[in-house]
C-alpha cells in the first residue's frame, strides 16, 4: 500500500507513476517507517512488449504500488501521447544513492538473484562503496519458486531481517515472484531490479556517460552482446514505436 499518493499516467493501458528519485526515496523512507509493505517496479519498452504476451505480467504491472519509468524510450512515448512522465530513473542511476540511505538509517537489503558467485561480486563492491550498508543476505535465482524451495528462499529472507529485497532476476519473472511472495515476505520494500548488480559488479558495461545519460545504453548493449539483444532491441524498439503511434494516430493500441 503505497502511503502517499501520485499522479498516475497509462500508457498502452500500462499505469505508471508521475514520481522522481528525491520523492521515491521519501516513499521508501515512509514505507520502512510505518512497516508498511510496497512493490516497486521499472517500467521499459521491454517490459511494455511483453504484456502483449503475457497477460498475467500486464495484470501485475498495473497492480504494482509504485511503476515508475525506466526506458528512455518509454518517456518519448508517453510525450508523444500527451502524457505526463516525471523523472526517468534508471536504477544504475539511483541505487548507490539508495545504499547511503541505507547507511545512514540502518536499513539493510537482501539481494535475490542471478548466480550465487553474482552475490560474492555485489557483496565486495557494496563494501568498498558503502561499508556502513549491510548487506544482510543474498541468494541464486535458480530456485523452484513454488513449493518448499520457494519457502525456503522465503524463509531466509525473512530471518535476514532486511528492510528492502531488491529482486535482480530478468521480466518478467521478477515481477511476478514479488507480486506471488509479497503477502509472505517481513521486509517492507521490494524493488524489481533486473541484472542491476551484474552493471554494478562491472560484468556489464553500462557505455559511456554521454550515451547513458541521453538514453543510448541500449544502443550499446546492442553493440557489445548483440547475439544476447538483438531481438530485444532490434524488433522490440520498433515494435513499440508501431504501437505509439497507431495509439496516436488512431486512438488505438496495436
Amino acid at each position: 500500500m503505497l502511503l502517499k499518493p501520485f499522479e498516475t499516467q497509462s500508457l498502452l493501458s500500462i499505469n505508471y507513476h508521475v514520481i522522481n528519485q528525491s520523492e521515491l526515496f521519501e516513499v521508501i523512507s515512509n514505507q520502512i517507517e510505518h512497516d508498511e509493505p510496497i512493490n516497486i517496479y521499472n517500467l521499459n519498452i521491454h517490459a511494455m512488449n511483453l504484456t502483449y504476451s503475457d497477460p498475467d505480467f500486464k495484470q501485475v504491472l498495473n497492480s504494482g504500488d509504485l511503476v515508475f519509468v525506466d526506458g528512455m524510450g518509454v518517456k518519448i512515448g508517453a510525450k508523444l501521447l500527451g502524457l505526463e512522465v516525471g523523472q526517468r530513473m534508471t536504477p544504475m542511476d539511483w541505487l548507490d544513492d539508495l545504499f547511503e540511505l541505507c547507511s545512514q538509517n540502518n536499513w539493510s537489503i537482501f539481494l535475490l538473484g542471478d548466480e550465487q558467485e553474482q552475490g560474492h561480486a555485489f557483496e565486495e563492491e557494496l563494501k568498498k562503496r558503502h561499508p556502513h550498508c549491510a548487506l544482510a543476505g543474498f541468494h541464486h535465482g535458480f530456485f523452484s519458486r513454488t513449493g518448499e524451495e520457494n519457502q525456503q528462499v522465503i524463509d531466509l529472507i525473512n530471518r535476514s531481517h532486511a528492510s528492502i529485497i531488491l529482486v535482480g532476476m530478468s521480466m518478467p519473472i521478477q515481477e511476478k515472484w514479488i507480486a506471488e511472495n509479497a503477502h509472505l515476505l517481513n521486509a517492507s520494500v521490494k524493488i524489481a531490479t533486473g541484472a542491476f548488480h551484474r552493471v554494478y559488479t562491472g560484468n556489464i558495461a553500462r557505455g559511456p556517460k554521454w550515451m547513458t545519460d541521453n538514453g543510448l545504453e541500449w544502443l550499446y548493449r546492442l553493440f557489445v552482446e548483440p547475439k544476447k539483444t538483438w531481438r530485444r532491441y532490434v524488433l522490440g524498439n520498433p515494435l513499440f514505436l508501431y504501437r505509439i503511434l497507431k495509439a496516436k494516430l488512431f486512438g488505438v493500441s496495436a
